[in-house]
């Protein structure tokens, strides 16, 4: 058996077919490029993935909780009109929960077992860093409550999240409602 590199890197291995003619098979080993262009191609998706999914992406974190938040809020101000219920958001620095209005005139946490409006808490590194309602900037020191009235009513009001450099707002009022904006440099963004 005779071993002949080729210009690829691979061998080929040669061998008489009958001993004593010159006639013989070759069988080539190793890779053809389609191979390793396929390999290659995998090697780069998967890094990609792993990149995005360890890559500290604040902005998207961020606008994800803020948007959260708005619809959360969108959800319980139609369930207080549907239900001709008050209810309240509670916010705190690091998260924040919604309050019902009992029998007794108490507002009281919603249950936790309710999946979808249990109790928040951000991400780490990520706050709350500033809530106004009706124009008044208040302290996050303390736990800050935005009332949703059985009439679809709710008091103007600004929260805005932090995380890193990135700033997102969700941000209430009667005429335009509950949405989350992007803020830049000081100014919210649709």
């Amino acid at each position: 058996m005779i071993s002949q590199p080729t210009s690829f890197g691979s061998r080929v291995l040669c061998e008489p077919v009958l001993r004593g003619q010159s006639i013989s098979t070759c069988r080539v080993f190793g890779f053809t490029l389609i191979e390793l262009i396929v390999v290659m191609l995998l090697l780069v998706v998967i890094a990609g993935m792993v990149a995005l999914n360890l890559g500290g992406d604040d902005a998207g974190e961020v606008r994800e909780e803020a948007e959260r938040l708005a619809l959360l809020l969108n959800t319980v101000q139609e369930e207080a009109i549907l239900q001709g219920q008050l209810f309240a958001l509670a916010v705190e620095k690091r998260g924040y929960h919604f309050l019902q209005l009992t029998k007794k005139g108490t507002l009281e946490p919603l249950a936790k077992e309710d999946d979808v409006l249990r109790p928040r808490e951000l991400p780490s590194g990520m706050k709350i860093s500033e809530v106004e309602i009706d124009g008044i900037v208040t302290e996050q020191d303390e736990e800050i409550g935005i009332v949703l009235q059985p009439t679809g009513d709710i008091p103007d009001f600004v929260i805005t999240f932090n995380k890193g450099t990135a700033t997102w707002r969700v941000t209430g009022s009667i005429g335009d409602g509950i949405r989350s904006t992007q803020s830049v440099e000081g100014r919210a963004t649709s």
